[in-house]
């Protein structure tokens, strides 16, 4: 991936949308904390690792919280594929743990962790999260 690209922002559109208020609301304060993260990484020096830290740790818990609320939507709506689904979500916060406490070891590039989100939550919302799309469609 080119410099430029790593770096860019993500900008939200209605392609990211589930058509579902309560989750697009929630993706897009996903998608500006990942905005967040990204900036926190080009700053430099020890302030910067501590915002870097401060918003990361926001975004787990923020994610946490909203893969709670997702998860439970699905239920409701019968979505046959929630516990492969939820196995997606339990992985990322598995591997975003892992990251920060390499990160905290001095182990990880925080660039390369916000790059990772921002990689996975576009892919996941355009892809698995499009497939409850329909399911919770009905439910309105």
């Amino acid at each position: 991936m080119s410099e430029s690209g790593r770096d860019s922002f993500i900008v939200w559109n209605d392609d990211y949308s589930v058509q579902f208020r309560a989750i697009d609301e929630q993706h897009q304060g996903l998608v500006a904390m990942t905005n967040d993260l990204l900036r926190g990484c080009r700053q430099s020096g020890a302030a910067a690792d501590d915002i870097f830290m401060k918003t990361l740790r926001g975004a787990v818990e923020y994610a946490q919280v909203h893969f709670y609320t997702e998860e439970k939507y699905m239920k409701q709506a019968g979505y046959p594929e929630l516990e492969s689904h939820k196995k997606e979500h339990a992985a990322f916060v598995d591997k975003v743990l892992e990251t920060v406490k390499a990160f905290e070891e001095g182990e990880a590039d925080p660039f390369d962790l916000a790059v990772f989100l921002k990689e996975w939550l576009l892919t996941h919302i355009a892809v698995s999260d499009k497939k409850y799309a329909p399911y919770l469609a009905r439910m309105k």
